[in-house]
């Protein structure tokens, strides 16, 4: 049908440039193909604007007065009054401020909150800005029950995207075992390696076992040319004895 077309079409440029350029009326057209299969959604769209008058009354009305507007239904009405809540619920949340993790303490604490319950291997990119706020925690990779594979790239994209200064990886052994694998130690050097091109600080590799931890830098794996000593007082204690490598995990 003509109309698929038309919803495709407006689906792409959304897809390329965002909301820039579209009218009032295409907004509502767009969201409304998510509640309304199979139909033309632009006259509704205009009859909505005619009705309350702006986009923004659309989405202030009461749900019972939408859905005197032919065509829409229950699903359309509570998509278009659910969306400024939603927006008031992620403004808060961006608002909101975020944890400093500037210790080795509140950052091992934080790794242990992210495998709750877990059950399965997975990878987690945290990444900070200069004062060492946690800008993201994204998960990035998700396993078997014995192992999980990342690749650097998965962490330079999450990194650019969310602009950090400072990166720390983190995750998890479900069997308890707190003694990384080679294949742990690898992954480690080659994201220093790339990070360090970039002049990005890995600050740690946290290993969480259930409520232990194991952290990569203070036990001497990121080596002083990725975490030199700090006369910021950041992070860390920056005469930590480096200790050797745990044997190889089984």
């Amino acid at each position: 049908m003509e109309h698929d077309g038309h919803r495709e079409r407006l689906r792409l440029r959304y897809m390329e440039q965002g909301l820039r350029g579209f009218a009032p009326h295409e907004v509502l057209e767009l969201l409304l193909t998510y509640a309304i299969p199979r139909v033309n959604t632009n006259p509704i769209a205009h009859e909505l604007l005619s009705r309350f008058g702006s986009l923004h009354g659309v989405m202030e009305a009461d749900p019972r007065e939408l859905m005197q507007v032919r065509g829409i239904g229950a699903q359309a009405a509570t998509l278009l009054t659910m969306l400024p809540q939603v927006f008031k619920m992620y403004q808060q949340d961006v608002l909101k401020p975020l944890p400093r993790l500037d210790t080795y303490d509140k950052l091992a604490r934080y790794c242990r909150t992210l495998f709750v319950g877990a059950v399965d291997e997975a990878a987690y990119v945290l990444c900070f800005d200069g004062q060492l706020k946690l800008l993201a925690a994204q998960m990035i990779a998700v396993g078997t029950p014995s192992e999980v594979s990342v690749i650097p790239r998965q962490v330079v994209q999450c990194l650019m995207r969310h602009h950090a200064v400072s990166v720390a990886l983190t995750h998890n052994h479900p069997s308890g075992s707190l003694v990384p694998s080679q294949e742990d130690v690898d992954l480690t050097a080659s994201v220093s390696q790339v990070l360090r091109g970039m002049d990005i600080r890995l600050i740690d590799h946290v290993l969480v076992a259930g409520e232990e931890t194991f952290s990569f830098h203070l036990n001497g794996y990121l080596g002083e040319e990725v975490m030199p000593p700090a006369d910021d007082g950041l992070l860390f204690a920056a005469d930590r004895p480096q200790r050797k490598l745990p044997p190889r995990r089984r």
